[in-house]
């Protein structure tokens, strides 16, 4: 049962993330300390460095320029001393902690104080090196022949220091890296997803031979019998075994639901109002058992009448003022629905709203009541410490990571932002390991937590204080890269939408507002208080396009049909001018992987006779007496004008495909097909199963798809390896469509598993070019439009010329993206 109103859209929106694959950027540095595993090889690290500071501390020359700027030699002067520069942001949850930040606000917050173990510069490739704001001095990347093995060697730079003097080293990686992966780390990283050697035994606390045993119970499934739990038999594992696994389900059933109440009401307040009357966000924010109706009426389990009275999909009624419903409740409705079939198209892992599976729960909860190893595990066996000798002679510490298989993703997981050790610790009075963290303990993430109003690291800034919607910061003097040239900055809260109007009234000196050519045209033309601004514009990470949905629309002839009626360049000149430019490939057109001047596959012919030809083709028929294509003979509707339903989310003046779809009916009627346009403002909400929505061919927008080409989510058309949501129909064309189309998307799924099996860029980008032929050329999303981002700045305060500007300026690199670097007049 899914909901009708909402679906798991924001999974695969937050989800898709891009590879740089760098290919060992240096030579192997030759290995001077024994390599040890884990906590041993950190404590080595460490009794070394203690040694040489209690016998003879030896002289470090750091790893910085040469022509770095120092403001305790020569001091600043003028407003770079005495002015701060004030940037805007959006409102703040103030969660400034690296580990646990929740918004794009607050990391941009923390952002200001740290440096990263890479840099990843304006293409979002990872860098290391010197004149890199990276602790990496270097990095290498190897796989093995077999591809089995992926080992990443990141050596670490000389005398870096953090803000308050204290210096940067390998176990403060370590700290940063087993914070992420530690079993009750709670934030939003997703370090611990990767598939590095030891972390399941760690974040389980477990050993190999238990997570084996598991693997074949979880291999070998249960299935359901008229309501009755049925466990397969396991190879090797006896029934008493699997029965005390799977005796876990309905306390993991419970933790499953509940996630689905979370997301529901933490991304999906808006509808409250509207579909959960006569509740308010603010009482359901302060309820538990109005959170969890309304997450269950929201996923379908429910119905709210006009009284008030709460009716699950099992036909319990609940008082909703009176009553409890809680998570143990959905979960008894999700089991009266799908009883123990774990299916994820059609059972009960097709509610989920996060990535877990119910199976995965019940994992979590047997290995940590039976299958937890005494004594703990106290290490991740592939991430490792010792020291090398790079090319220059020199002696540096070095972490290591060894991967199991090909992750062309992991390395930009692996660039984690390097937290100090003793700062986060500091109070602390459990018990730490050797690499500074108590395992498993959540006192010690709720202690991490205490934190989190005041960030520390050795980034460019010193984190002052938040107050009255300002967060206030000191240069940091001992940044790597140089002293700022700015010796004050602020960031201050401003409302959405005023972003401009408070650039103009001098509250701040630089902002992102909305791309609007009426903003350009003012700033241009220099009249009143825009003599004083300047702009940059960007693409924006992301594209417009049309949906065609392919089981709605079976026959290939006449998606494409629809394609050669479809003028998209209307979506620049009647909407977005000289803010976007037509996108003729299904991926925005900022990654490294889109090719050059991609060819249009589908040419607009206005007259219509393109598509006449492909759907007389299809076996459609045109009757020219009364100017009708009707359906052929085999059709449902055989005899009738051919009709299709044309959605927007809003009139067609206010969206970029507007004039597309006015056109695109005229066209059309040129050749006897019906177009019939509608308005619906749920229509995001619909288009996970835009099929049974009566969702045929509509309008959206993909947004940011971060750093990575990887096209599995939302292109990989086997059901059977991909359970995304159907949206565009490719699981129904895969398994029901032409030959020619099941010959297509067989080859799309192989390139798009090859694209992730390879770290070679050159070979990846050939790849993804024919991917994107395939995934364009099935004629199920037409891409439209890719359009640009802005920045506005005062340049009587803001000496320009330390901006970044022109193609230096990327999704991944704003004009101020080296602050250290910029100055005021």
């Amino acid at each position: 049962m899914k909901s009708q109103t909402i679906k798991r859209a924001l999974a695969i929106l937050l989800t898709l993330v891009m590879v740089f694959a760098i290919v060992s950027c240096t030579k192997k540095p030759e290995e001077v300390g024994k390599e040890g595993e884990g906590k041993e090889a950190e404590g080595k690290s460490e009794a070394k460095d203690d040694e040489k500071k209690e016998d003879e501390p030896a002289e470090v020359t750091a790893d910085v320029p040469a022509d770095r700027y120092d403001a305790t030699v020569t001091p600043r002067t003028g407003n770079n001393e005495t002015t701060p520069l004030v940037v805007s942001t959006g409102t703040l949850d103030g969660k400034f902690s690296s580990f646990f930040n929740t918004s794009a606000y607050d990391t941009d917050v923390v952002d200001m104080t740290q440096i990263g173990l890479l840099y990843y510069n304006k293409d979002g490739a990872p860098e290391a090196g010197i004149d890199v704001p990276s602790l990496a001095y270097e990095y290498d990347q190897e796989v093995s022949d077999d591809q089995s093995k992926s080992v990443y060697t990141f050596v670490l730079k000389n005398g870096i220091e953090f803000s308050d003097g204290e210096p940067v080293t390998a176990k403060d990686v370590l700290f940063s890296m087993y914070v992420l992966s530690d079993p009750m780390y709670d934030g939003s990283s997703t370090f611990y997803t990767m598939n590095i050697e030891g972390i399941d035994e760690y974040r389980h606390q477990t050993s190999a031979d238990v997570l084996h045993q598991v693997d074949a119970i979880l291999e070998a499934g249960i299935k359901d019998d008229d309501g009755s739990m049925v466990i397969n038999p396991a190879n090797g594992i006896s029934e008493e075994q699997q029965e005390a696994f799977w005796s876990y389900l309905d306390e993991a059933g419970e933790r499953f639901a509940q996630e689905i109440i979370d997301v529901v009401n933490t991304a999906y307040p808006q509808y409250i109002e509207t579909d959960f009357q006569p509740y308010t966000p603010e009482e359901v924010a302060d309820d538990e058992t109005l959170q969890a109706a309304y997450g269950m009426l929201m996923w379908g389990f429910g119905e709210l009448d006009e009284d008030g009275k709460f009716t699950d999909a099992m036909g319990n009624e609940y008082d909703l003022a009176e009553d409890t419903i809680d998570a143990k409740i959905y979960w008894e409705n999700i089991l009266d629905a799908y009883g123990y079939d774990l299916d994820e198209d059609e059972g009960i892992n097709a509610e989920k709203a996060g990535d877990a599976n119910v199976e995965d729960y019940v994992k979590e909860a047997y290995i940590a009541a039976e299958g937890r190893v005494e004594g703990g595990v106290d290490s991740i066996s592939g991430i490792t410490t010792g020291t090398v000798k790079s090319e220059d002679g020199v002696e540096r510490e070095f972490i290591k990571i060894v991967l199991e298989g090909v992750d062309p993703t992991a390395i930009f997981k692996l660039g984690v932002t390097v937290s100090p050790f003793h700062y986060y610790t500091d109070g602390y009075t459990g018990n730490l390991n050797d690499v500074g963290v108590d395992v498993g303990n959540k006192e010690f993430m709720d202690f991490l937590k205490t934190k989190n109003d005041r960030p520390v690291g050795a980034g460019p800034y010193v984190f002052d204080e938040y107050k009255d919607n300002v967060v206030y910061y000191t240069a940091n003097d001992n940044f790597m890269l140089g002293s700022p040239k700015i010796k004050n900055f602020r960031y201050q809260e401003i409302t959405l939408g005023a972003e401009l109007d408070s650039v103009l009234t001098g509250t701040v000196h630089y902002a992102d507002p909305s791309a609007a050519t009426e903003i350009v045209s003012d700033i241009e033309s220099g009249t009143g208080n825009y003599e004083k601004l300047g702009y940059t514009l960007v693409d924006n990470d992301g594209y417009g396009y049309i949906g065609l949905q392919g089981q709605a629309i079976p026959e290939f002839e006449v998606r494409k049909a629809i394609a050669h009626a479809m003028n998209v360049q209307l979506s620049v000149d009647d909407y977005y001018g000289e803010l976007a430019s037509v996108n003729y490939r299904t991926m925005t057109k900022i990654l490294w992987a889109y090719p050059d001047n991609p060819e249009n596959l589908y040419p607009y012919d206005e007259t219509g006779e393109t598509s006449k030809a492909l759907f007389l083709e299809a076996g459609y028929k045109y009757d020219e007496a009364n100017n009708k294509m009707v359906y052929p003979d085999d059709h449902e509707k055989a005899g009738e004008q051919v009709t299709f339903k044309f959605t927007l989310p809003s009139e067609a003046k206010d969206h970029p495909a507007g004039s597309i779809f006015i056109d695109t009916q005229e066209v059309l009627a040129k050749i006897g097909v019906e177009v019939e346009m509608e308005v619906d403002q749920n229509l995001l909400n619909k288009l996970n199963t835009a099929y049974e929505s009566g969702v045929q061919v509509w309008a959206a927008a993909w947004g940011s798809g971060g750093v990575d080409p990887d096209m599995f989510q939302i292109w990989h058309s086997d059901p059977n390896v991909n359970q995304g949501p159907p949206r565009s129909g490719l699981y129904y064309l895969y398994e029901n469509g032409s030959d020619e189309e099941k010959a297509m998307l067989t080859e799309l799924n192989e390139l798009i598993m090859n694209g992730r099996s390879t770290l070679d860029v050159e070979e990846r980008k050939e790849i993804y070019k024919r991917a994107l032929e395939l995934s364009t050329g099935i004629a199920v999303e037409i891409p439209t439009y890719q359009r640009k981002n802005m920045y506005v700045f005062n340049k009587d305060v803001i000496n320009t010329d330390t901006l970044f500007s022109g193609e230096d300026v990327t999704p991944f690199q704003s004009p101020i993206s080296f602050i250290w670097n910029v100055e005021l007049n």
